[in-house]
């Protein structure tokens, strides 16, 4: 039923590149998802023992992650409206679950709870059946997609809030080649990672790589209310490691951008 109520705006996007499925094991939690996600880094470390990782240390968080997700009073919210610690809008883990709110849900099926379905560009946005991702275009370096409501790529170095009001002005605009897309989350790019490495070999947003020419991903899906952070992640060429941080949200950086995906 969803996916029928949608088919206009699905349409839309799919001829903009949003064609490769990721399915988010959003109700985990995200201190399990990160341990599930290091030894994930670590076996294919060893079953491709010519990819260098700091096996030591894989994956580094900032320490505000450490059950951000989980408790009575949980730091981390999702779907904010605002980056205002006093009036962000968002909810929490436990509230989206409990009210059965999860967008990938299928609607009256209760097997889809906890899961997130989404759409996002592959890594070549004109082949739907390119591995892996599509990286986030540095600010002049975007192209569109799209024939029915072309695309502008969403380019780096603007503010979070900036990113969060063209999905929100977008959703409201049946026009806007934004609509229908909504921020990432934690959850959302850890999932990616995992599955972009599998499928193409090189880690997902390897920006400081002189080869590459993509941005690190700001989640504007999600928010610490109360350190008043805005969530990022990236892999540390230098590092030889995933770093997961946060910044804080009146901040700006030409090599930060935003990765949106069209959750179904």
């Amino acid at each position: 039923m969803r996916l029928f109520e949608r088919r206009e705006t699905l349409r839309t996007k799919h001829d903009q590149g949003f064609t490769k499925l990721l399915l988010v094991p959003f109700g985990m939690s995200l201190d399990t998802l990160r341990e599930t996600f290091k030894q994930f880094l670590l076996k294919y470390k060893k079953d491709n023992p010519s990819f260098d990782l700091n096996t030591n240390n894989p994956l580094w968080t900032q320490e505000e992650y450490q059950g951000a997700d989980m408790g009575d009073s949980p730091d981390l919210v999702y779907e904010p409206q605002s980056f205002d610690p006093k009036d962000h809008q968002g909810k929490t883990k436990m509230e989206i679950l409990k009210g059965q709110e999860t967008l990938g849900q299928a609607q009256g099926d209760g097997k889809w709870k906890g899961w997130t379905v989404q759409f996002l560009q592959p890594s070549n946005p004109s082949d739907p059946h390119s591995p892996g991702f599509a990286p986030i275009p540095r600010k002049g370096k975007g192209t569109s997609q799209g024939d029915f409501v072309p695309r502008p790529s969403l380019e780096a170095n603007k503010f979070p809030n900036e990113y969060l009001s063209i999905f929100q002005n977008a959703q409201g605009d049946k026009d806007s080649p934004y609509h229908g897309e909504t921020g990432m989350t934690p959850e959302d790019w850890i999932t990616a990672f995992m599955i972009h490495l599998s499928e193409t070999g090189k880690p997902l947003d390897d920006v400081w790589n002189p080869v590459e020419t993509g941005s690190i991903p700001w989640f504007v899906g999600a928010f610490f209310q109360s350190s008043v952070f805005v969530p990022i992640a990236f892999w540390s060429s230098d590092n030889k490691k995933v770093v997961i941080k946060n910044f804080e949200p009146h901040e700006r950086f030409e090599s930060i951008g935003t990765r949106s995906s069209v959750v179904v």
